[in-house]
């Protein structure tokens, strides 16, 4: 009875750290009142209780257990999700770090001294009255604490990172109690291990997309320098300029000032201001591109495909890239900031090209729409629009290609899959 009383005791207390944790490092709009916080320790503590006496595995129990808690803080902090991942992640790790240690070194330690104590008071002096102290010396250094989750959460870290990071403890948590309570069902374990997989997968592609902006970032910083060193230039040559018209205005000469300042004119017209990052380009990709820049769009190219041996010709390829690039040019000429990245990827049995914009969105009733021949969002006075895209689904559908378009506020994106030749 005893035990149980303290079994209770250390849940209570579990729930209100989870709520605790979760409240202190959320941001100040997202703090739950304490009616809130109140009800979120009772409907924690209800289902650590219900999971931790029912007649179930106590793996799949745990499992399904702290699922639902996760589920429960991220709901109560749903202003700021971030928040309740980070509450509950820090809570469960440090819940599921004493359960390891405590429990392990109970078993592995003070049951081999036969102290001729019943097990149950055992577990309470070697296991709940630890962890209770445990607690109290979270309490008396939670600025500490504190401090160094808000710190982490100031670089701004991914959901889906935070995310992987609580499921690694429930994993873990999971594995501990196989190893020390119960073992696994197949079926479960099943479960958890393909879980973990698909996590695994989304992780490799989430941080892979993280390289490849990282590289264009670099790539970008680059340029940026590149210009800065020539406006220095400019600045430079324009002070010297502006020293002569001085000295030939003293001097009379406005007939030489007249001819100076044509040629200053004329450079400056000549001064480019967009970006061009042109990794590795294919000779035809850099053509088709270099007619966006020529109309001041800016131009980042990863171009990484062999375009050898695919199911269209050269000529059938130039047209499609063209007629795709060109729409992104009528599309791209009056905004600001207007930026094509060409992206090109060899694949199992073909090869990938994905060309973004930031473009307008496409309204969805028009997706379709816009691979019908004739069919175009702006004037056709001379009846010639509409018929670039038409082309270009014509031309994948030959090669037995794909391409599927998407479109928000602030990208459209075509993605196009090019097979190659059958032998």
């Amino acid at each position: 009875m005893l035990y149980k009383v303290f079994d209770i005791l250390n849940s209570f207390c579990q729930s209100i750290l989870f709520v605790w944790i979760s409240n202190n490092i959320a941001e100040k709009e997202n703090k739950n009142t304490r009616n809130k916080s109140y009800l979120l320790v009772a409907l924690i503590f209800a289902i650590i209780n219900i999971f931790t006496y029912i007649p179930m595995s106590s793996p799949l129990a745990n499992f399904i257990m702290v699922t639902l808690v996760l589920a429960l803080i991220v709901l109560f902090y749903r202003k700021k999700v971030n928040d309740g991942f980070w509450g509950f992640g820090l809570a469960y790790a440090i819940i599921t770090t004493l359960s390891y240690f405590l429990v392990t070194f109970y078993q592995h330690f003070f049951t081999k001294l036969n102290l001729g104590m019943p097990q149950d008071v055992e577990a309470i002096i070697f296991i709940y009255i630890p962890a209770f102290i445990s607690y109290i010396f979270i309490y008396k250094y939670r600025k500490n604490l504190f401090e160094v989750v808000i710190s982490l959460k100031a670089y701004k870290i991914s959901i889906i990172v935070i995310l992987l990071i609580d499921y690694a403890f429930i994993f873990i948590d999971t594995l501990r109690i196989e190893w020390t309570i119960e073992s696994m069902g197949i079926t479960f374990k099943f479960l958890l291990y393909f879980v973990s997989l698909i996590a695994f997968i989304f992780s490799l592609i989430y941080f892979a997309r993280i390289n490849s902006n990282t590289k264009e970032v670099e790539l970008l910083n680059t340029e940026l320098n590149d210009k800065i060193i020539e406006l220095k230039k400019i600045k430079h040559d324009y002070g010297s300029e502006i020293s002569s018209l001085y000295g030939l205005y003293q001097l009379g000469r406005y007939d030489r000032m007249g001819e100076l300042l044509k040629g200053i004119v004329e450079r400056y017209q000549n001064t480019s201001s967009v970006i061009n990052l042109n990794v590795q380009a294919n000779p035809m990709v850099t053509s088709i591109l270099n007619n966006a820049l020529s109309k001041g769009i800016n131009i980042v190219a990863f171009d990484n495909a062999d375009y050898e041996n695919l199911s269209i010709s050269d000529s059938e390829l130039l047209k499609l890239l063209s007629n795709i690039i060109n729409n992104a040019i009528d599309v791209l000429l009056n905004i600001q900031n207007a930026t094509i990245k060409y992206n090109s990827y060899n694949s199992y049995d073909g090869i990938i090209v994905n060309i973004e914009n930031n473009g307008p969105e496409i309204p969805k009733e028009n997706r379709e729409k816009i691979f019908k021949a004739g069919f175009s969002t702006k004037s056709d006075v001379d009846g010639e629009r509409g018929y670039g895209l038409s082309i270009v689904r014509d031309v994948i559908n030959k090669s037995g290609g794909e391409i599927v378009l998407r479109s928000t506020k602030s990208w459209t994106e075509f993605s196009i899959k090019i097979p190659y030749k059958r032998c």
